[in-house]
């Protein structure tokens, strides 16, 4: 609802001043049928004679994203001026194109607004059809799988990844669709790694201090389990951070004399929806009540409550997030949640969340959706933390050393949608 202020505003200056040219000519390849006035405050553009295909835009949201190199960067898209401050429109004008529609505003400011741009865009419509932007088509969809889909896991080679972007690119992409790729012919040192991740983005510190951790297993005094020779349970890393990592980078540099430590990496959204289908309060469950985790180190303690199960604004699985190593006891908050998804009591609730943490991994140990693997050095792994968990065996016998980064998730997946950007 507009304000009396911005009403009288209205109607004393603006709306008697704006005009509208039309029709559109027909020789762009993108065109529209007409474009009108829509009471005080907005346009609509109808995409063909019909009129059942057409989208709203209002005059605030036009002039707060003019694309004119006046008020955005030619180069980085970004605001060069407050564009908040006044959206009264004098006129709205079709180019003679035929391509773009142009308001004039009454600080005397113009904008061109391309019809293929404001498509794009579109926020308020009806029976439409929006193209994807830039990169974006090729990341929409990913590929959930099992032991008998994976016969062929994604991978690359070291030296192509290091010099291509096309192969940078399909390692990414792997990453993205499937949760992991492997990067073939890596020289088994720690400035191998450094280098690969580099290729990629900023690193993420950890907190065993700096952005490289190094597992050796000989090394007596042990500092996380995982840093033993013991058997380490399917995971993802790191629940304890506001934000876990989006992406971890694992590198064997050493399996002398040594047997055992199997890999498995499996796909926790296949296993999410798994239990979403045989069992939807157990879904509900893991997608709503926060688990509390935490971390004590010599130097350090974190601890942070999070979902399982991880949703976006639309309800679609966005995150995964699990690690039994580092899971506190289950407390007051995690079992209000649990008593408000149920409906029920304190005793009730507690049975639910054991049965749902028992029921999500009996599917984990069951392997139905596991890689089965034997890391030796000269393989690096890329594994996406959000989206598969990975387990390791036990070390039998033998001297085993491993090292390992991690990437924030805005970063790999910016270099992601760059390389797809500039590949279109």
């Amino acid at each position: 609802m507009l304000s009396f202020a911005r009403k009288m505003l209205l109607s004393r200056l603006a709306l008697p001043a704006i005009r509208v040219s039309y029709p559109l000519r027909t020789q762009a390849t993108m065109s529209a049928a007409a474009v009108n006035i829509k009471g005080e405050n907005s346009i609509m553009v109808n995409w063909n004679k019909k009129k059942d295909s057409w989208s709203k835009y209002h005059f605030d949201w036009l002039r707060d994203n003019c694309p004119c190199t006046k008020c955005r960067h030619p180069g980085y898209n970004q605001r060069l001026l407050n564009t908040l401050e006044d959206a009264t429109p004098t006129s709205v004008e079709v180019e003679d194109s035929g391509t773009a529609v142009e308001v004039k505003w009454r600080d005397g400011h113009r904008s061109q607004y391309l019809y293929e741009w404001l498509l794009a865009n579109s926020y308020c419509h009806n029976n439409i059809s929006k193209p994807a932007k830039p990169g974006e088509d090729k990341i929409k969809e990913i590929t959930l799988w099992d032991h008998k889909m994976m016969v062929d896991p994604p991978q690359v080679n070291y030296n192509d990844m290091m010099t291509n972007d096309d192969s940078l690119l399909t390692m990414l992409r792997g990453l993205h669709q499937y949760g992991f790729c492997f990067v073939l012919g890596a020289p088994p040192t720690e400035e191998s790694m450094k280098e690969a991740a580099n290729r990629v983005g900023p690193f993420k510190n950890g907190y065993f201090g700096g952005q490289q951790w190094v597992m050796k297993s000989d090394i007596l005094t042990i500092e996380h389990v995982s840093f033993g020779t013991g058997k380490v349970l399917p995971h993802t890393d790191d629940p304890v951070y506001f934000e876990p990592p989006g992406m971890t980078w694992l590198h064997v540099l050493a399996y002398e004399n040594a047997e055992g430590a199997g890999t498995r990496i499996m796909d926790a959204f296949n296993i999410a929806y798994h239990v979403k289908q045989h069992n939807p309060e157990y879904y509900a469950l893991l997608s709503r009540v926060p688990i509390p985790y935490e971390i004590m180190l010599k130097d350090c303690t974190y601890r942070k409550h999070r979902k399982t199960f991880i949703l976006d604004d639309d309800d679609e699985l966005l995150a995964v997030s699990l690690n039994h190593i580092d899971r506190r006891p289950l407390d007051e908050k995690s079992l209000a949640e649990a008593r408000k998804v149920l409906s029920c009591g304190t005793d009730e609730a507690m049975k639910k969340m054991y049965g749902a943490l028992r029921y999500l991994h009996e599917v984990m140990y069951s392997n139905q959706y596991a890689y089965t693997c034997d890391l030796r050095p000269g393989v690096l792994a890329a594994v996406n933390n959000w989206r598969v968990f990975h387990s390791r065996d036990a070390l039998i016998k033998g001297y085993r050393k491993v090292c390992g980064m991690h990437h924030n998730r805005e970063d790999w997946m910016s270099k992601l949608l760059t390389l797809e950007r500039l590949k279109n």
